[in-house]
């Protein structure tokens, strides 16, 4: 039997590396969330908030739970929430008369503004962390992963799937 070459040791793989930077960054959202005006928020309701963010039209809530990747339930009880607390309204669907839409409100709005601030200025102080420069090739490199996860062997976007590009 031959023994297996082991490869030398890179370190976390680039999946371990994204969940310990996105815990980084949740983290830094959490402390912003308790210390602003949107302390109902939770960082679970961002799967709710960013595609409607993008969408000011509004969206039925299988497409926000398909975007998640959770279930309906999960998507509605989020929505639920976000409503009672004054972030989205529910609306009649314009292309449907028996669905319904989910939208921000002018609260959610806001939220989406100022998370947005909080955003640019977490991305600014990296910046001046790393470089300017960095951040830049870094971005470009993670379109081009995100890109190459959501093709198919053609170069085709996966259905359903947005591309990074304008995701704030």
């Amino acid at each position: 039997m031959s023994t297996p070459v082991r490869t030398a040791d890179r370190g976390p793989t680039l999946g371990a590396r994204f969940r310990l930077i996105h815990s980084a960054v949740v983290q830094e959202y959490t402390a912003w969330l308790v210390s602003s005006n949107y302390r109902d928020v939770k960082p679970a309701h961002a799967a709710v908030l960013q595609p409607l963010w993008q969408n000011p039209g509004g969206e039925r809530l299988t497409t926000l739970a398909d975007t998640a990747s959770i279930t309906k339930q999960s998507a509605g009880a989020l929505v639920d929430h976000l409503e009672r607390a004054g972030y989205v309204e529910r609306i009649p669907d314009p292309d449907d008369r028996r669905a319904t839409r989910i939208r921000l409100t002018a609260r959610g709005r806001s939220y989406g503004h100022d998370v947005r601030r909080f955003g640019r200025a977490l991305e600014d102080r990296l910046a001046g962390r790393v470089g300017e420069r960095r951040l830049k090739e870094l971005r470009a490199t993670l379109d081009l992963l995100f890109a190459a996860l959501r093709s198919d062997p053609s170069g085709q976007k996966a259905a359903g799937h947005r591309s990074a590009a304008g995701r704030d």
